[in-house]
């Protein structure tokens, strides 16, 4: 009879069990997967792990890597069909240029680049982002520099207070969505309101600037990146205003719009951020014309007081004297 101790009894199964989860472990880190709500490829599910923890979406399909594809030279957009390119092109007047290829193609591309940045793995700042989408290289970074610490807007993370949430969740859900705007904090806010952490202090506290001081230092690096192009003969004011419309159009290509949408749009804001403050000092300043108006109020009310007990007083004293009680 069969011997149930027998090696192939006890162990066959478990080792078909293995070559099964290293065949599917296999199977996933070829795997090219793209999310259906903004159509970026991930081509780890690790990836594709991080994107949906971060933005709280969670719908993903697998691509064929024969799939046919779009890339735009100028924006790096990439597209899966002629109605997806035409849209691009209405949102980004400068997608000019674009080549055609496969999914292979980008997971060649992605793979290559990955092996030369090995061992650079630093999280890209929204500074780098900026310089790197405008055209300007950004500067190397010294081995020995300490890593800088992460950047929040100061303008975001009043609005997300003035929602009611407090000012540590406020700068994680920005840290977490790499300042992507105030909807996407708010939508990472609600996909982890409940996390554990939550509340924990950062592990190290983040710088809070303006935005006028985050487009400031962008713009002065990628003054320093172009100081040696042809550009260097132009006047101060010169080199400004162009350097005012790179860093334009890095900001409108990262926001997926034009660059006379992404002025306009941040006119809105500014503007609405003046008549927020100027709301707010007219509350501040009718405040204090109230506070000091009660404070007259009860001095008047003080010195009336006073009087009436004065009167009073001298009408006893003059009734005494009358009636001979006192002289």
């Amino acid at each position: 009879g069969s011997d149930s101790s027998h090696p192939l009894g006890l162990y066959s199964a478990p080792a078909a069990s293995s070559r099964r989860a290293e065949s599917m472990a296999a199977e996933l880190a070829g795997m090219v997967l793209k999310c259906e709500a903004t159509g970026k490829l991930f081509f780890s599910s690790k990836d594709a792990e991080v994107h949906g923890e971060e933005t709280g979406l969670k719908d993903f399909s697998q691509v064929s890597l024969d799939e046919k594809v779009w890339t735009c030279e100028e924006t790096g957009k990439v597209c899966f069909t002629a109605q997806q390119i035409d849209l691009h092109k209405r949102r980004v007047p400068e997608a000019l240029t674009w080549h055609e290829g496969t999914v292979s193609d980008l997971k060649a591309k992605q793979a290559a680049s990955s092996k030369s940045d090995e061992g650079t793995s630093e999280m890209e700042t929204e500074e780098e982002l900026l310089l790197r989408e405008a055209g300007v290289k950004p500067k190397q970074k010294k081995n020995a520099a300490p890593a800088a610490a992460h950047v929040v807007t100061k303008e975001s993370v009043v609005q997300l207070v003035e929602m009611g949430f407090t000012q540590l969740r406020a700068e994680k859900a920005l840290l977490r969505t790499a300042n992507a705007g105030i909807e996407a904090a708010i939508n990472w806010l609600t996909e982890h309101l409940d996390d554990a952490d939550i509340d924990e202090p950062h592990a190290e506290a983040p710088q809070t600037k303006s935005q006028d001081e985050v487009d400031a230092e962008t713009a002065a690096a990628m003054s320093e990146g172009g100081a040696k192009s042809s550009s260097s003969q132009l006047t101060p004011a010169e080199k400004k205003a162009k350097l005012d419309e790179a860093l334009a159009k890095a900001r409108a290509k990262k926001a997926g719009t034009s660059v006379e949408e992404f002025k306009q749009m941040e006119k809105v804001r500014r503007e609405g951020g003046k008549e927020l403050t100027a709301a707010r000092r007219e509350q501040e300043e009718q405040q204090r014309k109230r506070d000091m108006e009660a404070r007259q109020r009860e001095k008047r009310e003080f010195e009336e007081e006073r009087r009436r007990l004065r009167e009073k007083l001298a009408a006893d004293k003059a009734d005494k004297v009358k009636k001979g009680l006192i002289v």
